[in-house]
């Protein structure tokens, strides 16, 4: 079946609604688009933050020194590696941003392309940073590059993978069909096999292995660390995993009930959702005891837009809302209704422009999540693709149970024992503002592990921070400038626990304007009194007795245990790309 996202008897742009007007037009500029979904504002794809190393000059760990020098020249690198893999290799000479470097690529069965950069002096180690969105970036696009460079700088060898297919090529979900082995390389195989050949080719052009192997991902590249930490727990020793991807089918689900939310309510523009985030940060601000333009702590802050905003008498103006616009509010904020009842509700707080653009709001398109979605559900969701897919007909009540076998694939279980017992250690962030990766997909999680380990021994290997007014990996309108990575290493290598995450917000200038830091969850960060960026004026408060995690929702963490059929699916790829190449044969005869 030949695939097209436009029916040649579509009717006219003008006609149609707004999230197909923007639907079209996001479909016929992904290359451009994707950078924007992938990693907005400042945000980047691989490299989760922008604030990523700040603090490596101040580490207790050494970590950037290179005592290590290569043992082999990298022209001895264009071979055909032992387990028949070809290496075409290339020496890199310095730059202001990255030492001399060897630059190793290839290709893994059956698509998946893969980079490593071994620098001339190392520092021991290996950093494999995880992709954005639906992944395929490009070796050379300008993130990768940035975050190669990054790595370089730092004195580690690096590894990257694209998947198993090239997002120009085939954008968003589309390289699944008829490929269940190319899914099943995006969801986890591919950076397994990635770090495994990289391990190896380390230790060959070193002549010593690699010390630690770290993983440094946000969103899906977050998803892929947690997944590692899950399926393949001796990859890497330590995994900073922002905001990562734990539900695919939720956030999908996600944005396609905000997108009908906000097709009720076509005259909620995005001028009247920052007037609502003004209204929620007057009712909810203060009550952490300090008012600084932030919510510390989202879930109490009891916004009703029913009760809080001022209603339209006559015609709807950016100064007050209408009905429609008070229930798609509502809607908004308490998430898809499953099987009669809510489900993945929003927290207040995501409606400032800085953080509700693209994710929630795209001034006169669908919003991120929605074109994401429409791809999402043709060729990843059920299990009979459907390229003519139209997710306006998506059924919340029954759909959700066909998803059990893509959830299995994508969904990282709450069963990280053995990375516990091989001594690793996971460090994961996520912003109360992010629009894009709803922050109770880490709550639940975390709780979840908690629940099989106790919360004493989770947090003696996974530490998880939640920063108010950061957006999706990076930006928003609070503290978004965060090193992970550096406390990450004194843990893994020093056995420093975190007990608090720095997070800053610099202005154009280079001035402070936030400097805090945040306590692992389930503690909260509470004001105890004085000049708010100072760390004495905050405490670490142990929280309420919480309910036991439901994980039995739909879409949740009870969604597969991992042990599909995988090998089956894999040999079967080579048969569907065959049925796929004489389809295509056919039609053009």
């Amino acid at each position: 079946m030949p695939m097209s996202f436009v029916s040649p008897t579509a009717p006219s742009h003008a006609t149609l609604p707004r999230w197909r007007r923007g639907l079209a037009a996001a479909l016929g500029l992904v290359p451009l688009l994707l950078p924007l979904l992938f990693g907005a504002g400042e945000a980047l794809a691989s490299r989760g933050n922008p604030g990523g190393f700040s603090l490596a000059a101040q580490s207790s760990v050494p970590y950037t020194a290179t005592p290590l020098r290569a043992a082999l020249d990298c022209a001895a690198m264009n071979t055909t590696f032992a387990n028949g893999i070809p290496l075409s290799a290339q020496l890199i000479a310095a730059t202001a941003k990255a030492p001399e470097h060897c630059r190793i690529r290839g290709t893994l069965a059956a698509e998946v392309g893969f980079e490593l950069n071994l620098p001339t002096q190392w520092n021991g180690r290996l950093w494999m940073y995880g992709n954005g969105g639906f992944a395929g970036e490009d070796n050379d696009a300008p993130k990768e590059a940035e975050s190669r460079e990054t790595g370089l700088s730092k004195g580690f060898a690096t590894a990257r993978t694209d998947t198993g297919h090239l997002s120009a090529k085939e954008p968003l979900a589309t390289f699944a069909y008829y490929r269940p082995d190319k899914l099943i390389d995006h969801a986890y195989r591919a950076v397994h096999e990635t770090v495994v050949l990289a391990k190896q080719v380390i230790a060959t052009y070193y002549a010593r292995s690699a010390s630690y192997a770290y993983w440094d991902g946000c969103s899906t590249g977050g998803r892929q660390g947690m997944m590692s930490a899950y399926r393949y727990p001796q990859d890497f020793d330590g995994i900073l995993a922002g905001a990562p991807t734990l539900r695919w089918s939720d956030v999908m689900m996600k944005g396609l009930s905000n997108q009908r939310a906000l097709d009720s309510a076509p005259t909620l523009t995005q001028a009247k959702l920052a007037n609502v985030f003004k209204r929620v940060l007057a009712k909810c601000d203060a009550k952490d005891g300090v008012t600084d333009g932030l919510i510390s702590h989202p879930p109490a802050c009891d916004f009703d837009p029913a009760q809080d905003l001022p209603r339209c008498t006559g015609a709807t103006g950016d100064d007050c809302y209408s009905e429609a616009e008070i229930n798609a509010l509502a809607r908004l904020r308490a998430g898809p209704r499953i099987k009669g009842r809510e489900y993945f509700p929003q927290h207040w707080g995501v409606e400032h422009p800085t953080t509700s653009v693209p994710w929630l709001f795209l001034p006169g398109s669908a919003n991120g999540l929605t074109v994401f979605g429409q791809s999402y559900m043709k060729y990843w969701a059920f299990p009979n693709q459907d390229p003519a897919y139209d997710w306006t007909k998506f059924d919340f009540d029954t759909d959700p149970d066909r998803m059990a076998h893509i959830n299995s694939l994508l969904n990282p279980q709450p069963d990280l024992a053995a990375f516990r017992d091989r001594k690793g250690k996971i460090l994961t962030y996520w912003g109360w503002a992010d629009a894009a990766l709803n922050v109770v997909m880490g709550t639940d999680y975390h709780d979840a592990v908690s629940a099989r380990l106790g919360a004493a021994e989770t947090q003696s290997f996974y530490r998880m921070f939640l920063v108010p007014g950061l957006a999706h990996c990076g930006g928003g309108y609070g503290p978004n400038q965060i090193d992970g990575m550096t406390p990450l290493i004194e843990w893994v290598e020093g056995g420093k626990a975190p007990e608090r995450l720095r997070a800053r917000l610099l202005d154009a200038n280079g001035a402070t304007t936030y400097d805090r830091a945040y306590c692992a969850y389930p503690k909260r960060t509470a004001y105890a009194g004085g000049d708010p960026e100072k760390a004495e004026s905050w405490r670490c408060e142990e929280p309420p007795a919480a309910a036991a995690p439901d994980t039995a929702a739909a879409g949740g963490c009870s969604t597969g245990n991992g042990s599909d059929a995988s090998l089956p699916l894999l040999l079967m790829g080579a048969w569907f790309a065959r049925r796929r190449r004489l389809g295509a044969t056919v039609q053009r005869g």
